[in-house]
């Protein structure tokens, strides 16, 4: 029966469910001695009754407890209350590795941290003789201090793990269980999930620390390319997939992840143990170190991306016009690529996207280049807030500021793509400006009209309270759309948003309706922000797709006739490419405009 809030085993009075699974019930509840959140593990009723059962329990207990890893969920306590048998555990804030890859492939640079933390871990049990026989993206946890490898409810304890002592002696009777001096699985039985069990466990065989490098191996591929390694339509046919089949390579599926990720899962997935990596420690040191073989035509050695974050401090929310207290503390995450050079790139995304969207470009240019994601828009956000457009423009103002006074760059080029192209002229039609010498901007289809803002306008009427509202809104779509390229976008722009943002949208909406307010008022706000620009900027470019041809040809008509883009406008200024909106992200359509820009400043 699950425990309701305010149950106490023992010093801890539970709060609420967190989950289940096969070896036990989870909860969040409180501890009252040292006043802390915890998650208390309770073996349920009928499973407590057998011996064989419990002594696995505390089998779990005495190997966590052995092991202590900043990437392993740490083993607080353990205990008995009446007949309920319990672990208390580290509360981990942050949603599974399972519930990250439901939204698709992460990022190259999440793949390669995650992977060496994941790495480090079972190194560390490894090295303390224990086995974990389940490793899985629903066994890892995302917190912001990093991945926690959980769960060693089917480890195994080779004989130089020394076990660690129960705390209470009410928990003494399962340690005189006489199970627990054999095996709690017979030779020859199954033990893990069949997606990412070695060879040698499905055919009955020991597991031992290798076994467990090829489960990290099915972790990687899939945090790499969103598939699983292996995949069958029946138990019978993914054991033959996983015995028989290669999977595909990563670069196949994902052009942009480094061939030296290839390698290590590859070396992870041999089907021999004795062809893969020997130890999980020289897996970590090549995920930290993933090689620079070249992706490109060109040879050039590609960037190494790195998350890094810019966290919002008490004085940079007092310049906000929200002062809300919870946005201390508040990271903005970007991109680097750490390159040495004098020439720094600033790059934003569209609508509720993030800098993932140009990994091309930054590990192909020669120049620093950052790629950021709005604040509150990234993937990992405990609280999304409500911000407008200004103080968007605020925050990535201060941003710029620390980037500039850190690197110290020779010249300054700011690239927005769709509402990131809106955000950044917007930045610099403030009175402010950049707040920092800017020498070139490239804006990837700028909204020109009311009519380009038609996507925008649909963002900002979704209501998260009314999901019948916001299906029948979505309906609609189709009937406003007349091209092909235009109704592929916008699914896949739509297919990221709510996977990212689920039921949390008003932060979106209210983003949304900030860009489209200005083209529902009388005059020209491109026209207006494209001269603001070239006031502060030698190089301005604006790209557009030929679905946005007509309202860019509309807004050159206007300029011939009353001069709306001003004196400095020049003929180079507008580009149409005769490319889908997505294609606008190739490194190669990027580099060409941005050094455009670039040749113009220093004329």
């Amino acid at each position: 029966m699950p425990l309701a809030a305010g149950t106490r085993l023992g010093p801890y009075e539970i709060a609420a469910p967190l989950g289940a699974g096969g070896m036990g019930e989870v909860y969040r509840a409180r501890d009252t001695r040292l006043g802390r959140d915890v998650a208390v593990k309770v073996l349920p009723e009928h499973l407590s009754k057998a011996p064989e059962v419990r002594a696995r329990f505390e089998r779990e207990a005495r190997l966590a407890s052995s092991l202590g890893h900043p990437n392993i969920c740490a083993l607080h306590d353990l205990g008995r209350e009446g007949d309920v048998d319990y672990l208390v555990m580290e509360l981990v804030d942050g949603e599974s590795l399972s519930e990250r890859l439901s939204r698709g492939a992460l990022p190259t640079t999440e793949v390669l941290r995650i992977g060496a933390q994941i790495a480090d871990a079972l190194d560390c049990a490894h090295r303390a003789g224990v086995v974990h026989r389940d490793l899985k993206p629903g066994n890892v946890m995302l917190s912001r201090s990093g991945a926690k490898l959980m769960d060693f409810g089917l480890a195994r304890a080779g004989a130089g793990v020394r076990l660690a002592p129960t705390s209470h002696g009410s928990a003494t009777a399962i340690a005189q269980s006489p199970t627990i001096a054999q095996p709690l699985t017979t030779h020859g039985a199954l033990v893990g999930t069949f997606q990412y069990m070695s060879p040698e466990q499905l055919e009955g065989r020991e597991a031992d620390a290798r076994s467990d490098l090829w489960a990290l191996g099915c972790v990687l591929y899939e945090m790499a390319t969103g598939k699983r390694a292996f995949a069958g339509d029946s138990q019978a046919s993914l054991i033959s997939a996983v015995m028989k089949d290669e999977p595909r390579p990563i670069s196949e599926i994902s052009p942009l992840a480094p061939l030296a990720l290839d390698r290590v899962v590859r070396a992870c997935l041999a089907k021999d143990p004795e062809q893969r990596w020997q130890n999980a420690h020289d897996v970590a040191i090549a995920l930290r170190w993933p090689g620079s073989e070249s992706r490109g035509a060109s040879g050039r050695d590609p960037r190494s991306p790195v998350e890094r974050q810019f966290v919002l401090t008490t004085a940079h929310v007092r310049q906000l016009s929200s002062r809300n207290p919870r946005l201390v503390g508040l990271p903005v995450t970007y991109v680097d690529n750490q390159a040495e050079s004098d020439t720094l790139v600033v790059m934003l995304y569209g609508l509720g996207t993030d800098d993932g969207q140009f990994e091309d470009y930054l590990r192909s240019t020669p120049h620093r280049a950052v790629a950021i994601t709005l604040a509150g828009f990234g993937l990992r956000v405990r609280h999304r807030p409500v911000l407008s457009v200004d103080d968007h423009s605020r925050v990535l103002r201060l941003l710029l500021r620390e980037l500039v006074a850190e690197l110290q760059p020779r010249r300054t080029v700011l690239v927005g793509h769709t509402t990131g192209a809106d955000q950044f002229l917007r930045l610099l039609a403030g009175e402010s400006g950049a707040g920092v010498e800017i020498s070139g901007l490239v804006a990837y289809v700028p909204n020109v009209s009311l009519e380009t803002c038609f996507a925008t306008r649909l963002y900002a009427r979704l209501d998260s309270s009314d999901s019948a509202g916001t299906l029948t809104t979505l309906k609609t779509l189709a009937a406003d759309i007349d091209a092909l390229e235009v109704w592929v976008m916008v699914q896949h722009v739509l297919t990221r948003l709510f996977l990212r943002f689920g039921s949390d949208l008003e932060p979106l909406r209210r983003y949304a309706a900030d860009i489209a307010a200005p083209f529902e008022q009388p005059g020209d706000p491109l026209a207006d922000w494209y001269r603001a620009a070239r006031k502060r900027i030698p190089g301005v470019r604006l790209v557009f797709t030929p679905a946005e041809a007509e309202a860019a040809e509309g807004l050159l008509a206007r300029h011939l006739e009353s001069n709306v883009l001003g004196d400095d406008f020049s003929e180079d200024a507008f580009h149409i490419e005769p490319l889908h909106l997505l294609d606008l992200l190739a490194a190669s359509v990027i580099t060409r405009h941005v050094e455009a820009v670039l040749a113009t400043s220093g004329k």
